[in-house]
Parts: structure tokens; C-alpha cells; sequence
């Protein structure tokens, strides 16, 4: 969510909020600006919502979901800046930051490149080692953020599809979907532990957390229909 930017809006932030428990908040590299996070932190508030940092690469052209090559120092002081900003405003409002879930394709960076997957922790760690790590049960994230003394939250996104491998299929434009379909996919996750993937197959997948993204063009008819 706060995934606007300037004269462009995106996602009906305010809406979403109604339906939701937790919050990923843009950081400012993929999306956000500093009166977008501020009143997203504000709407989180007003609607009693936890909010958590969701950071990516620092690529707006692209929304943070094309692979962007990063150093290990480069990744660490990125991360480091975008929690400290959210942060601010969080302070600001009198809220405290609850979670990390990495936006785009920081995400299969730091959740199975091993030196990446420890760099983010680290940081983390040494920004607020009690903040909640978001994180696919099957991911190395998931085993290395509870070796680093975390809290881990699985994650499952009933909007988005799997291959048989259990990776999420990552679009770079969100288009509209099913809310039925999406909503017959939640229920599996959480009653039966699977879902059917994009082969035809089903594979076990867990998840604490159920992740919906705002910027579907009909998040809010999806988040009705799941609710």
C-alpha cells in the first residue's frame, strides 16, 4: 500500500484499509513519496491497522519488479533508509513499524540468494531486531530469519499464481481477477494447506499472513468477496 507517487495514484488506499489487519507500506524506492507514506500511515491509523515496511529496489520506472543488480553494502544501506523513513512518519503518529515483506523482485533476491538473504536480516536486525520477518515457509528466508532469533510470518498470496515449484508468477502490471476464484483459493490455503498452481497441479503451501495487493484494478471487489 502508499504505492502512489506524486500526481499518479494508485490502488484505493483508503478502501483496502476497511478489510485489512496488516499494511506492507512503500518505502519510497519502488513507490511512495513523503505526503503518499504520511497519509497512508495516517489511514492506517485511523483504521486500526498494523503497518509494516514493504521495500524494494530503488526503480520507480519499473515499480520495483524488475531485477535490479545491487551489492550486498548497496542492498544493507538501502534497506537501513527505506525502514528509517517509514519509520519517521510511524513515529510521528504515535505507531510503532510491526513487520518487513520485501516488494517485487527484492523478494526471490532475499528470500533464496543465500549472501542477499543474510544481508537483509543483518540489516534489519541492526535497525530493530524485533520487527516480524514476512516470509514463504519454504524459503531460505524463512529457515535463516529464525536462526537469527526473529519472528517469521508465512505468507501466502491467494491473488497471485504459483508454478509447480511453488514460486509466485510475479506480474509487472496487475490486471483484474477472479474474486471468487481468489477467494476459493484462500479458503484452500487456510483449511487444507494447498493450492493449485498454474500447471494444473496442487502443491502444500502455508500461510499465517494472506497477502492481497492494492493495486489490482479490482482489489476491493476481491477483498469483499474473500471477507
Amino acid at each position: 500500500m502508499g504505492e502512489s507517487f506524486g500526481r499518479y495514484r494508485l490502488g484505493n488506499d483508503e478502501e483496502v484499509m476497511k478489510y485489512v489487519t496488516a499494511a506492507n507500506v512503500a518505502c519510497g524506492f519502488h513507490a511512495g513519496d513523503p505526503i503518499v507514506m504520511r497519509n497512508t500511515v495516517k489511514l492506517a491509523k485511523k483504521y486500526n491497522v498494523s503497518v509494516g515496511a514493504h521495500p524494494g529496489f530503488q526503480d520507480l520506472r519499473g515499480f520495483g519488479r524488475r531485477m535490479i543488480e545491487v551489492t550486498t553494502e548497496e542492498l544493507f544501506n538501502d534497506l537501513i533508509y527505506q525502514l528509517g523513513a517509514l519509520d519517521a512518519f510511524l513515529k510521528v503518529e504515535g505507531l510503532k513499524m510491526t513487520h518487513v515483506s520485501p516488494h517485487g523482485k527484492l523478494d526471490p533476491l532475499v528470500s533464496y540468494e543465500e549472501e542477499y538473504t543474510e544481508t537483509y536480516l543483518e540489516a534489519i536486525k541492526e535497525y530493530n531486531p524485533e520487527l516480524i520477518i514476512i516470509a514463504e515457509e519454504k524459503s531460505i528466508l524463512y529457515k535463516k530469519a529464525k536462526a537469527f532469533g526473529f519472528e517469521v510470518a508465512t505468507v501466502a498470496y491467494p491473488d497471485l499464481k504459483y508454478d509447480s515449484k511453488g514460486d509466485i508468477v510475479i506480474e509487472r502490471v496487475k490486471k483484474a481477477v477472479n474474486p471468487i476464484e481468489v477467494a476459493q483459493r484462500a479458503i484452500s490455503i487456510v483449511k487444507y494447506h494447498k493450492i493449485k498452481t498454474i500447471e494444473g497441479n496442487e502443491i502444500k503451501i502455508h500461510g499465517e499472513m494472506l497477502c492481497f495487493h492494492g493495486d489490482s484494478p479490482n482489489a476491493i471487489e476481491v477483498l469483499e468477496v474473500v471477507r
